[in-house]
């Protein structure tokens, strides 16, 4: 009574105010008691169910992601661990077991507090009356909503108990960086359950709760500390501790869960997810009812492709040259102490981050990247082929560098110079036998471009698209040993008054191939003569059947991917093979559960026999051959059990790679998303199937290799490689191979010496047969068509011009000239040479030259 004396003396008005104020809500409180002051009523806690973050687990029940106006996860009172309890009531309400609601002592406190600052700022108000607050009411500080704050939290004290109360008061309050309820703070800060917390950890985050953002340890670390420690005193004052555990909880740090440099390692996966709940469910239930969904990514295959993926790309990026420096420090900011917020997120090696050019000299480039000084040397920009660092960069400037090593004691990195890829790329991975989606990867960074272009983008998929063809063409009864012409060819149709004339890649035809041969060597006239022998809608068909939804129409291009299909189409389609010819739609969800944990649905994939296992396992082992010997070897080191075919489109503008095992279909498509070339040489093989070699040698870890199940009705035979024919060692068939075949469909024919020789013959000849007596069947009127038209090649008669042509094979084989009807046979023709020189009367051009004699 002696000190309050003076203090009344000399805040005799505060004073006044003081008791007013404690009075009015002691009789606002009474009134509003037995009055309500229309109030909500409380008992609407026993149908507590606050916004819940909906959560999207991966198959190992990892987050991956969250959807949430308010992160919160809710609790159960019995994982409340004990340590924050005493916490939370020492530092918040230390009355709390004692009072009915409404602490007349704190609040006593808080009004003297309030009458020095002459505003209302103390905070009096018990763990019940923030919860009132935070359920009922307004945020607003005013006597009404003090007096309605005390009403409601007598009410619920009246009608629940002091565990009831602590458990919702656990699950609602704000915990800073957008997490709601202790459980989703827990996770955040230490990266674990709250049930685990440990005494430091509780009482960091019963800290927290007086400025969350404020005293967060990640934005204010000193802060945090400091509040952290004062709630361990006052542990020691309300008893639930000794000095001494204080003494030793203060000496700890404070150790947080780092800040995940990616929070969500599937962007374009989760963005997905969210468009299928929102269309099922709704923009609302998907933000607040706490849905946990289950999906199908595998996070160990989405970082390989991440990975792979950025460094395909950026890989790619270097060969098309350097873009120059594309950011500068402002002139008002100083390189000294200008920071990027990408440097928040920590420095690793393997890392691209923000370097800023702190001086250039003759021999180096100096950078500040955080607390570390890196120098650049010629080899750390080799690949701009700028010689001169003073060329490439100058003080202020901003470069993307990737970490090589860090060194703590120094402070200094060394690194390599890097830029951000202009070209997109698209990789999903499927496993066949369930349809489930695997890892996902819609383009280069999502927050540069939210577009998928997996599911999203249509795009030509060249010759990736030939498989369907040769399946389609199996199906109707063909073998891989069939031969058929690869020439140069114009192609008519009564759909387009425009001839097409497709090339083979860099000119190179192979003349008679068998269908093997056509589709490891990506033939394309093969290809497309194919698609006219065994029609348009054959190969509609069987599209339409592995999954394409995509428009195709029928005209020769179809055969070379001039129609435009997803990446997802394409892989699950190529997916199929690898399923035993059996479909199953791609999907990313399994199951969504609500938040009492009770089943809401389960997806149940459509499932249908695209083709028969015999047909899919025919295109295994042809696609086999492209890894092997075609178009795919550079993933030849892989591994047996490894199919695929690649894509390129015209001008390298779309690039392609989509291969599988038996328990993974993988997909990569490169471009830019305005088309235009990729640069020479970027072709399928080059741009696309190191990110699918990439994501494989990581994939084929985790799923080990299994070889194609071999389906009854098929047969193996061994035959000649390069005529489809049935092998005889004594004809010279030294190029044997073991060929599957549908069984009734094998060759019965065996080659012979004439059928390698007429192999050599210019492709124009190839086309006609061999009569019993080894002569080439030609039509007189087709031979002088081929010598007048086909500028490739001339007849030689009776020795004249032979001083140009070197010397070359002999060969046998008769060439028996049909004459018109009507007229005597010619005499045979046979061919004596055959040579491929430089013709001086065609501009020094090649010419393929036979010499013919009668």
């Amino acid at each position: 009574m002696s000190r309050l004396r003076p203090f009344l003396r000399t805040h005799w008005r505060g004073s006044l105010i003081a008791g007013g104020t404690l009075l009015a809500t002691l009789v606002g409180a009474s009134m509003g008691y037995f009055m309500r002051l229309d109030l909500p009523d409380v008992r609407a806690l026993e149908d507590y169910n606050p916004p819940v973050m909906s959560r999207v687990l991966a198959v190992d029940h990892s987050t991956v992601a969250t959807f949430a106006e308010q992160r919160r996860v809710l609790i159960d009172y019995h994982d409340i661990p004990v340590p924050f309890q005493q916490a939370l009531i020492s530092i918040e309400d230390s009355n709390f077991y004692r009072h009915t609601g409404i602490d007349f002592r704190g609040i006593a406190r808080a009004v003297i507090s309030d009458v020095r600052k002459m505003r209302l700022a103390q905070g009096a108000s018990t763990l019940t009356q923030q919860l009132a607050r935070n359920l009922f009411l307004h945020p607003k500080k005013t006597i009404t909503r003090k007096v309605q704050e005390a009403v409601l939290a007598l009410e619920i004290e009246r009608q629940y108990t002091k565990q009831e109360i602590l458990r919702y008061y656990c699950n609602q309050i704000y915990m800073g960086h957008g997490r709601y309820g202790l459980e989703a703070a827990s996770r955040y800060y230490f990266g674990k359950p709250a049930r685990e917390l440990n005494l430091v950890e509780s009482a960091t985050i019963a800290g927290l709760i007086q400025r969350p953002e404020a005293l967060s340890p990640f934005k204010n670390a000193e802060r945090s500390l400091a509040r952290r420690n004062h709630v361990l005193s006052r542990m020691v004052i309300e008893g639930f501790i000794s000095e001494d555990e204080a003494e030793a909880a203060r000496e700890e740090p404070i150790e947080t869960s780092p800040l995940r440099r990616v929070e969500n390692p599937a962007p374009y996966f989760v963005e997905n997810v969210r468009r299928w709940l929102q269309d099922n469910y709704g923009s609302s239930s998907l933000y607040k009812e706490g849905f946990e969904v289950r999906t199908t990514l595998d996070p160990g295959l989405q970082f390989a492709a991440n990975e792979a993926m950025d460094l395909g790309l950026r890989s790619l990026d270097k060969r098309q040259g350097w873009r120059g420096v594309s950011e500068r420090v402002a002139e008002d900011e100083d390189t000294e102490t200008w920071e990027p917020a990408s440097w928040k997120m920590g420095f690793e090696p393997g890392h691209v981050v923000d370097a800023v050019v702190t001086g250039v000299d003759k021999n180096a480039i100096d950078l500040r990247i955080g607390p570390y000084s890196a120098r650049l040397t010629s080899d750390a920009f080799a690949w701009t082929k700028i010689d001169q660092p003073s060329a490439l960069a100058t003080r202020g400037d901003v470069l993307r560098v990737r970490l090589d090593a860090i060194d703590e004691e120094q402070l200094v990195v060394t690194g390599t110079l890097d830029q951000e890829p202009a070209v997109e790329a698209a990789l999903v991975a499927i496993d066949p036998s369930t349809g489930e989606i695997r890892a996902l990867v819609g383009g280069f960074d999502f927050e540069r471009s939210e577009f998928d272009r997996v599911t999203q983008a249509q795009r030509q998929t060249g010759s990736a698209f030939k498989p369907l063809v040769y399946a389609a063409a199996l199906d109707q009864g063909w073998s891989l040993g069939d031969r058929i012409l690869d020439e140069p060819t114009v192609f008519l149709s009564r759909r387009s008054p425009d001839p097409y004339q497709p090339e083979n890649y860099t000119n190179t035809y192979y003349s008679t191939v068998t269908l093997r041969k056509a589709m490891e060597k990506s033939a394309n006239i093969a290809t497309v003569k194919l698609l006219n022998e065994i029609g348009y809608d054959a190969v509609i068909d069987t599209s339409r059947r592995l999954g394409i939804r995509s428009e195709l129409q029928p005209f020769p291009s179809l055969a070379l991917g001039a129609f435009e299909i997803s990446l997802l189409e394409l892989t699950s389609a190529y997916g199929a093979f690898a399923n035993q010819g059996v479909l199953v739609e791609p999907h990313l969800i399994s199951e969504v559960y609500n938040r009492d944990s009770a089943l809401v649905q389960r997806f149940e994939p459509g499932v249908r026999d695209a083709v028969s296992p015999q047909i899919a396992y025919l295109m295994n082992r042809v696609l086999e051959g492209v890894i092997t010997d075609g178009t795919g070897r550079g993933a030849k080191g892989l591994g047996k059990s490894i199919a695929g075919k690649t894509g390129t489109t015209d001008d390298n503008t779309d690039a392609w790679f989509v291969g599988y095992t038996p328990d993974l279909a993988v997909g990569v498509w490169v471009g830019f998303d305005e088309p235009q070339s990729l640069g020479d040489r970027e072709t399928g093989a080059l741009a696309a199937l190191p990110i699918w070699q990439a994501f494989m040698e990581r994939a084929i870890e985790l799923l080990p290799l299994r070889e194609f199940a071999v389906p009854p009705g098929v047969t193996i035979v061994t035959i000649d490689r390069e005529t489809g024919l049935r092998a005889d060692r004594r004809a010279g068939c030294d190029h044997l191979i073991s060929e599957v075949y549908l069984r009734g469909t094998e060759p019965t024919e065996y080659c012979s010496v004439e059928h390698h020789d007429l192999l050599h013959f210019p492709y124009p000849f190839q086309r006609f047969k061999l009569n019993e007596q080894g002569e080439l069947m030609v039509p007189d009127d087709r031979l002088r068509e081929i010598l007048d038209d086909e500028i490739s090649v001339f007849l030689i008669d009776n020795g004249r011009r032979l001083e140009t042509l070197t010397e070359a094979g002999l060969f046998s084989i008769g060439l028996a000239i049909q004459p018109p009807e009507g007229r005597e046979p010619l005499p045979a023709w046979v061919v004596e040479r055959f040579d491929t020189t430089e013709w001086n009367g065609l501009d020094g051009r090649r010419a393929q030259v036979i010499w013919l004699r009668r």
